[in-house]
């Protein structure tokens, strides 16, 4: 009915949503994250997240195990998805070489 009325989905409008971000811990400028795992809408969350830094900021993950799943059934490991974003990655044995 109304397709003869008006065009059907013409474009594209970008929106934002403002929220607040607390880091688990926070070196001089680096935000550090310690993640066991994602849970639904992280991925998206962490990536508008380093969009919204300066760019003195960064926002690092300190993973429990590397090698984890993104999520059940992905072939994706945390830190391949970390590395894919543009995002450094630490283990807790590895990070203090980091903040040192």
């Amino acid at each position: 009915m109304l397709g003869s009325l008006c065009d059907y989905e013409p474009t594209k409008i970008p929106y934002t949503v403002h929220r607040n971000y607390i880091p688990d811990f926070v070196y001089k400028q680096i935000l550090i994250e310690c993640k066991g795992f994602f849970r639904v809408g992280d991925v998206q969350k962490y990536k508008a997240i380093r969009d919204s830094l300066s760019k003195k900021q960064e926002l690092i993950f300190v993973l429990h195990n590397p090698k984890k799943k993104l999520r059940k059934g992905s072939k994706m490991t945390m830190s391949e998805w970390c590395e894919k974003e543009g995002f450094r990655w630490f283990t807790i044995g590895t990070v203090q070489n980091v903040l040192a």
